[in-house]
């Protein structure tokens, strides 16, 4: 059945609402997935769980949805860990954006580093990818994807537990001087936790000097090989569900 990430403007969900898709969601419905008067689909508005809907007054350009029964539930709010990616090229980031939103991820905020080759991005087409991935993996919230900030701006105002991929993890003897991810995530207490991922490149000594100076970083080691953005990403968000996350 179709899923549709409704947006927060409409009213509560409630038996009997009635409410008009957007027209991107109108012309997809009905003129490429072919649904008529009375088909149904399933929506969700990341805040009242999943409902059952069916369709009315269906025309190319507008089509309703009357709400019939809940079947899901809003889960309480979790710990979800937020991601900090830098930005990258634009394959890749979208990528990171649509793995993100699988792997759980509860916030995704694009940064801006020493080494980032882009000061910008389209950050609409970017939550929209999000809210596609939502769709189709049956997440009943879409993370925000939020605009490119510089990295020592929100270190500043940064509170939660900072995870960081350091490739400078050894010393030349190859000595590991920075644990690996599994190893830090089990000794870490509870709480909000994010996740950060520098640019193809790296981080530079300024921002390892910076990171390595907060109370709240934690340096890991993602592996022996140098991982590309999004390998790492994936990576990371993989080993935090599986030990502290939803997976476990």
């Amino acid at each position: 059945m179709i899923r549709l990430f409704i947006a927060e403007t409409t009213p509560p969900f409630a038996d009997g609402l009635i409410f008009p898709l957007n027209p991107d969601q109108a012309r997809y419905v009905a003129a490429v997935m072919r649904l008529g008067e009375g088909d149904e689909i399933s929506v969700f508005n990341g805040r009242d769980g999943e409902w059952r809907g069916r369709l009315q007054s269906v025309s190319k350009k507008h089509v309703h949805v009357e709400l019939i029964v809940q079947t899901r539930a809003q889960p309480a709010a979790g710990n979800a860990p937020k991601l900090l990616i830098a930005l990258v090229k634009r394959a890749r980031l979208e990528a990171i954006i649509e793995k993100a939103t699988e792997l759980g991820a509860g916030e995704i905020q694009l940064l801006i580093t020493r080494r980032t080759n882009a000061d910008h991005t389209n950050v609409a087409r970017l939550q929209l990818i999000a809210q596609e991935a939502a769709e189709q993996t049956e997440r009943l919230d879409v993370p925000q994807v939020l605009a490119p900030v510089k990295l020592e701006a929100h270190l500043k105002t940064a509170a939660e537990i900072l995870i960081y991929g350091d490739e400078d993890s050894t010393h030349e003897t190859g000595e590991r001087t920075i644990p690996p991810m599994l190893e830090a995530l089990s000794g870490l207490g509870e709480g909000a936790v994010s996740i950060l991922i520098g640019p193809e490149g790296g981080f530079d000594a300024v921002e390892r000097q910076t990171l390595s100076a907060l109370p709240n970083a934690v340096a890991v080691n993602l592996g022996p090989r140098i991982l590309r953005a999004d390998t790492a990403a994936i990576s990371a968000l993989t080993l935090y569900q599986a030990v502290k996350g939803d997976w476990k």
